[in-house]
């Protein structure tokens, strides 16, 4: 990273910081520049935080790291599901510290409401008539279409909004699914329920929701059919108060 610190003058400066020198003192001790000191630090986690008065080697810092990051993903735009899957390969981490944690679950809900009203962001890969040959042959060899999906960077809402309105393409799907039997698609996981009901609100429907969660709609039907309370709460969130 071109605003790395020189590892010596890195350490010198933690040093310092650890001891309790201000950062004036400690960057002068370490032959830096203090602008380069908080330049530095956009891009050092360890140094951000001791700057902000928290030894990076302390028990149970990992974790304020951790959570961190998923909130500057979430401030990123990326869907709860997404940002699990960035950081901690899709386990349900953050949805556990939701519920653990009601300051961390009101941090969420309040990054979320800053991106509500930021410019709409780039437009995702198109899903163009090269991406839709590899993805139909990645399906008619067994793959989901999850996995067939994320072989050509395009997420299932992208899919199944495409099959919706392209009658030509629901068929060539259903031709590929019947040249091979599928490759079930994994269920959905707690990260992946909690994009869904985070989209739900009135005047969304179910499908859309689903699809902006990356989750089947016909997974969602299934559980309201099979699971009374979960056909309860979505029905409050979509009705207006």
């Amino acid at each position: 990273m071109p605003d790395a610190l020189p590892a010596r003058k890195r350490s010198t400066l933690f040093d310092g910081l650890r001891n309790g020198q201000d950062v004036a003192a400690a960057a002068q001790a370490a032959g830096l520049d203090v602008r380069a000191v908080f330049t530095a630090a956009r891009t050092d986690t360890a140094l951000a935080l001791l700057l902000a008065g928290t030894d990076p080697d302390e028990l149970g810092t990992a974790g304020v790291i951790e959570r961190a990051e998923y909130l500057r993903l979430l401030a990123l735009g990326c869907t709860p599901s997404l940002a699990a899957q960035i950081l901690f390969d899709g386990a349900g981490k953050a949805s556990q510290w939701r519920q653990d944690d009601p300051v961390f679950a009101r941090a969420c809900d309040a990054v979320k409401e800053l991106g509500a009203g930021r410019p709409a962001p780039a437009r995702a890969p198109r899903f163009t008539p090269e991406r839709r040959r590899i993805f139909l042959e990645h399906l008619e060899s067994g793959l989901s279409v999850t996995a067939a999906a994320a072989e050509v960077g395009i997420t299932t809402a992208v899919i199944y909004q495409r099959r919706k309105r392209d009658p030509a393409f629901a068929a060539a799907m259903d031709a590929a699914h019947r040249a091979h039997p599928r490759t079930p698609d994994s269920a959905p996981a707690a990260e992946d329920w909690e994009a869904f009901f985070g989209n739900l609100c009135p005047g969304v429907a179910l499908r859309q929701a689903a699809l902006a969660a990356g989750i089947r709609p016909e997974v969602v039907y299934h559980r309201r059919r099979a699971d009374r309370a979960f056909a309860h709460r979505t029905d409050q969130q979509r009705t207006p108060r």
